[in-house]
């Protein structure tokens, strides 16, 4: 027995290396199928996309664009219950969905050419004021708004400078537009003698009793006697007139 100790030491001392390698061997085999048992007893997470980062000032400006979608899509379906109002330029009777002025028409023609049919027409308009009572102003404007600054196909070829509709007592050449009668001229100054007749005869003749120079009752008296279907009118004429300071042909 004795021996067997000693050689259980013997062998011992002589392969201690060896036998250290093999128990650190063994305890790594057993350490890792101890926790290849634990993981699988354990459920694993769901793997979530990465989320790019998004700066503070960027997701600010994301919240607010989405509200205000939302306030404008509630404002159009808001608008789209309720009827458009329709409205008809001086020449056209079609109706249209977008509201169009004759002194927003006019501001679209070449400032070139309304000053230069300022310059044309200014004489005459001075002259009709002095024979018929009617400030140059307003016929300078009646004829700026109603021929879109002559370049109308009426006033072109018509030579209708205000628009002037046919009448039962109208003598002259016609012309016809957008399905209407219009009032046809030789020339362009006809059209400003006819106009300064129309606007002191008939249903406009008290209109001369408001003198020569007070071009804002003037436009209020056309507006009222329906001189045109233009709407508000006066107002477009004093705007005009006060834009291209046409007061002062009545001087």
């Amino acid at each position: 027995m004795g021996n067997s100790t000693d050689q259980i030491k013997a062998y011992l001392q002589r392969n201690w290396f060896k036998l250290g390698i093999a128990v650190i061997l063994l305890f790594l085999v057993l350490k890792k199928d101890l926790s290849f048992r634990i993981n699988l007893n354990t459920p694993q997470p769901v793997e979530q996309p990465p989320q790019p980062s998004v700066p503070a000032g960027q997701r600010e400006e994301s919240t607010s664009r989405e509200r205000y979608t939302e306030r404008q899509t509630s404002k159009q379906a808001v608008s789209e219950t309720l009827p458009g109002t329709e409205r008809f330029d001086l020449l056209s009777s079609k109706g249209s969905r977008r509201e169009v002025t004759a002194i927003g028409q006019l501001e679209l023609v070449n400032q070139e050419t309304v000053q230069a049919y300022i310059q044309r027409f200014g004489k005459i308009a001075a002259t009709e004021r002095k024979k018929y009572g009617v400030p140059a102003s307003i016929v300078l404007a009646n004829a700026l708004l109603h021929s879109q600054a002559g370049t109308r196909a009426l006033a072109k070829n018509a030579n209708n400078q205000f628009a002037l509709p046919c009448t039962p007592d109208w003598q002259g050449a016609t012309s016809t537009f957008e399905s209407r009668c219009y009032r046809q001229y030789e020339n362009a100054w006809t059209s400003f003698r006819d106009h300064s007749l129309y606007v002191t005869t008939g249903p406009f003749a008290t209109l001369r009793q408001l003198g020569n120079d007070d071009y804002k009752a003037w436009a209020d008296a056309l507006e009222k006697g329906g001189f045109s279907e233009e709407k508000n009118l006066s107002l477009q004429l004093v705007q005009v007139i006060e834009t291209y300071s046409l007061a002062q042909w009545d001087r």
